[in-house]
């Protein structure tokens, strides 16, 4: 049903738009600086804006795509979720842009964000009932290991950035075992709950493409040419995953 209307219609249209302009200049960035990392970082202002815009627009298209969830609270979990999204991007993409000398790194609040994303999404992974309330135990493993790592930051035993990649690693894999885990519950239909479960699987993989993106080497070395392909491959693999999980919320 969504994708049968002209609002929804036009949005993915403009995300496809949006999307082609980015994906043709990160490709035509990475052929012209090579592996140097320096030059690459330079070349992505337009990226930035053009990448917030595509969040943007997927946030609006899971706002709207929410009035045709099969009940007002599947659908309002959904728009937590993708307004924790467009906070993450506007961290990663706008913040240290605009603001300087920020107190937080923005790629911290960024991850962060993301944590409340996936948590979101494992709390409507989970339902099993229209007037189902309970808290997901599953949830109670990523916030232990979010506590650990919180007393080995605070003793210095780890660094900040490992303490908060670790802890959002926790949530991501508990909320792709909750979507693999939909279609056994049994409130979601198995196509939704189908849909859900690739959705979440293809998110996970732009998130381990991020994480090799994010492996940077020296310049003009094998490392770093793969950490730059897989930059350039992280959003055409992030927005369909965003789209399935909008799709998930639509009745048939």
């Amino acid at each position: 049903m969504l994708m049968k209307n002209k609002v929804s219609k036009s949005l993915l249209i403009a995300i496809a738009v949006v999307f082609t302009t980015y994906f043709i200049k990160d490709w035509v960035d990475l052929a012209h600086c090579g592996a140097v990392e320096s030059c690459l970082q330079d070349a992505h202002i337009y990226q930035n804006y053009t990448k917030f815009l595509s969040s943007f627009l997927l946030t609006v298209l899971a706002f709207y795509a929410s009035r045709y969830a099969c009940c007002p609270r599947d659908g309002k979990w959904l728009k937590i979720a993708f307004t924790f999204s467009a906070l993450a991007d506007v961290c990663f993409r706008l913040l240290g842009m605009f603001v300087q000398d920020f107190p937080i790194a923005p790629s911290i609040l960024g991850i962060t964000c993301f944590m409340f994303f996936q948590s979101a999404l494992t709390y409507r992974h989970t339902r099993t009932s229209d007037s189902d309330t309970h808290f997901p135990k599953i949830l109670i493993v990523p916030l232990c290991v979010l506590a650990v790592l919180a007393v080995a930051y605070f003793a210095g035993l780890v660094p900040q950035i490992l303490f908060v990649i670790g802890g959002y690693a926790a949530f991501l894999i508990c909320s792709v075992i909750a979507a693999c885990k939909a279609s056994t519950v049994g409130y979601f239909s198995q196509h939704k709950a189908k849909i859900m479960k690739i959705g979440m699987i293809v998110f996970f993989i732009g998130d381990a493409l991020v994480g090799l993106a994010l492996a940077t080497s020296d310049d003009h070395t094998v490392m770093e040419l793969i950490s730059a392909i897989a930059d350039g491959l992280v959003w055409p693999v992030y927005v369909p995953a965003q789209i399935l999980l909008i799709k998930s919320c639509c009745e048939e």
